[in-house]
């Protein structure tokens, strides 16, 4: 996932003024392993600019790196409700397809230790 954020940072100058900055903000915080200050930015650009694809998508990277992986996939479905491109849109059902799995496994993991018991 680290690798997605680059991907934000291209799109920084398609956010007009201060979204732009909260953006910005976010994809230097993400950069640093700050995820926690990360998303209190990224949550600042999409309020300021609902419609922004990065704005979303960065979001949903750092909600899955948080492990908050239902808000993840909202965001990455509010990405694809805003018509990206394709190559978002595959980065966007790759990463949900990613999160359903993790979740599949965790829900396995557990399953299997309640019945060891």
């Amino acid at each position: 996932m680290p690798l997605l954020a680059a991907l934000g940072i291209f799109m920084t100058a398609s956010l007009p003024g201060l979204a732009a900055d909260a953006f910005t903000a976010g994809c230097k915080h993400y950069q640093q392993g700050k995820y926690p200050l990360a998303k209190a930015f990224f949550v600042k650009a999409v309020q300021d600019e609902p419609t922004s694809i990065a704005a979303h998508y960065q979001l949903a990277n750092t909600y899955f790196q948080l492990r908050e992986y239902d808000n993840s996939i909202f965001q990455y479905n509010a990405c694809l409700k805003l018509n990206p491109d394709s190559r978002m849109r595959a980065f966007c059902t790759g990463a949900m397809a990613q999160i359903n799995n993790l979740k599949r496994s965790n829900a396995n993991k557990v399953a299997s230790s309640d019945t060891s018991i």
